[in-house]
């Protein structure tokens, strides 16, 4: 039986990886969903944003059952291995199947969230198959980016439903009652630069790569480290032993990743074995505190040609100030569980081009108000640095409910399916459910998963063996709530 599922899931699953589907791209697989529920005789909704919402009438004689969501995201991030081609808008991911594992080649696997849309996409073609209530699926777009989709959803979708089941967890085994809130933060600067000064004739190359990356929420706190934070001590002690003029930097995928690899180019009147120094030091310090988790850390020094122009100083000391200024990493723990992250931020992203640099951040905590810190701290940061700055897309967060019956159902269910309980937590990462709460506060939601690692990522890899049990615990949700 769990064989049988397990192939009809990953079916689904194989269907939609051969769709680009990025976070803002999302308008073929839209329409591929659309289609599914189309032809298989179901009422559907595709909004003005590219929303699904499908209507399953429930199993003879449990018309009167409460009204059920099933939701799932249907975008991915789109990051490929260093040096692997990929296109994300016009590429397929190209999957591995293993013993244990499903992979992809080269590229994040999408699991997050396509799992989930594949898991529910195999019930509906299931559904006759087990008793349940009215169902109604909702895919949303853009989870990645700004979640969007959960935010311009119409309301009138939520107001008549009383169980909400959100299948984007990333651990089998554990029932999500409440996550992080965020907010997005872009610093810039309008940049200057001067031919190199005559003074500095050595010119050289510095890159970060082999770190592990990973999700800027669930990761934060297990010793990655970031590569761009690694940026600004080098260039710190470049500066503490001769002068130093940028010419190139980036580094980093996206808000909600952690940066992986880095470089920067520049003008120095250092010689390269005094640079070679400082990054061997640099690389043995790091190793040394994170020996357990980043092994593979690399720091390369190469010679280059002589760059056309280098950065004004004023507009080096702004940008490696604010590197050195801005908040990485956890920033508070929870005083009534030490384990959990409260609040934390991710230096994801510093992209520079002839006219201007721009840093890319993301702040989430498990509290508004520490937002809202975040918030009055970066803009100070931004301002001490002369950086413009602005924050959007923010989400609020999700707290549990202690009057759940849901989560009563689901500790019963998953117990008496897989002989220990599940673990019941706050993730300090952002959910949709959020956006869905507060449409309706009335909800009684959780949201569950099958084990996934390393989302957001090449190194992204899904659990097998959890996909059918993770099935099944729906099932038995949905048969309880008939009741």
């Amino acid at each position: 039986m769990n064989e049988k599922i397990l192939i009809g899931v990953l079916e689904e699953f194989a269907k939609l990886a051969a769709i680009p589907r990025p976070s803002k791209h999302e308008e073929q697989v839209s329409n591929f969903l659309k289609n599914f529920f189309v032809e298989h005789g179901f009422k559907v909704v595709q909004d003005d944003f590219k929303n699904i919402i499908a209507e399953i009438p429930a199993s003879v004689g449990k018309e009167n059952a409460p009204l059920t969501v099933l939701q799932a995201h249907m975008d991915m991030v789109c990051v490929a291995a260093e040096g692997y081609e990929f296109n994300p808008l016009s590429d397929p991911i190209k999957l591995i199947r293993g013993e244990k594992f499903l992979e992809a080649q080269g590229t994040s696997l999408g699991a997050d969230d396509g799992i989930g849309v594949a898991e529910i996409l195999y019930l509906v073609k299931n559904h006759k198959d087990f008793p349940h209530g009215k169902l109604r699926i909702i895919f949303t777009v853009d989870e990645e980016q700004g979640m969007s989709g959960a935010k311009n959803l119409d309301e009138k979708f939520l107001a008549d439903a009383q169980f909400f089941i959100n299948c984007d967890s990333e651990r089998f085994g554990e029932i999500v009652v409440g996550c992080a809130g965020c907010i997005h933060a872009t610093f810039w600067r309008e940049l200057h630069y001067v031919r190199p000064d005559t003074k500095l004739p050595n010119n050289m190359a510095i890159k970060i790569s082999g770190l592990r990356g990973g999700h800027s929420g669930e990761e934060i706190s297990n010793g990655r480290i970031n590569a761009l934070k690694v940026v600004g001590g080098i260039m710190r002690q470049i500066m503490l032993r001769g002068k130093i003029r940028l010419s190139s930097l980036k580094g980093g995928r996206a808000f909600n990743v952690i940066p992986d690899n880095a470089e920067f180019a520049f003008a120095t009147d250092l010689k390269i074995d005094v640079v070679q120094e400082i990054c061997a030091d640099m690389e043995r310090k790091l190793k040394k505190i994170y020996s357990s988790t980043e092994p593979n850390l690399k720091i390369e020094v190469k010679t280059i040609k002589r760059p056309d122009k280098v950065l004004h100083v004023k507009d080096f000391d702004c940008l490696s100030n604010v590197i050195t200024l801005i908040h990485n990493g956890v920033y508070h723990m929870s005083p009534e569980n030490p384990a959990q992250v409260l609040a934390s931020a991710n230096l994801g992203v510093i992209r520079m081009d002839d006219n201007i640099v721009e840093l890319k951040i993301l702040p989430r905590a498990n509290a508004d108000e520490l937002i809202e810190e975040f918030i009055e701290g970066f803009g100070q940061v931004a301002r001490l640095c002369s950086f413009e700055y602005k924050f959007f897309s923010q989400t609020p967060a999700w707290n549990l409910n202690p009057n759940s019956k849901l989560l009563k159902f689901a500790e019963e269910i998953f117990t008496a399916q897989n002989g220990y309980a599940p673990k019941v937590k706050e993730i300090h990462a952002g959910l949709e459910t959020s956006f869905f709460m507060k449409k309706n506060p009335a909800l009684d939601i959780i949201s569950i998963g099958t084990t996934n690692e390393n989302i957001h990522s090449p190194n992204e890899r899904l659990h097998l063996e959890t996909v059918a049990p993770h099935v099944k615990f729906i099932v038995g949700l949905l048969e309880k709530i008939s009741e």
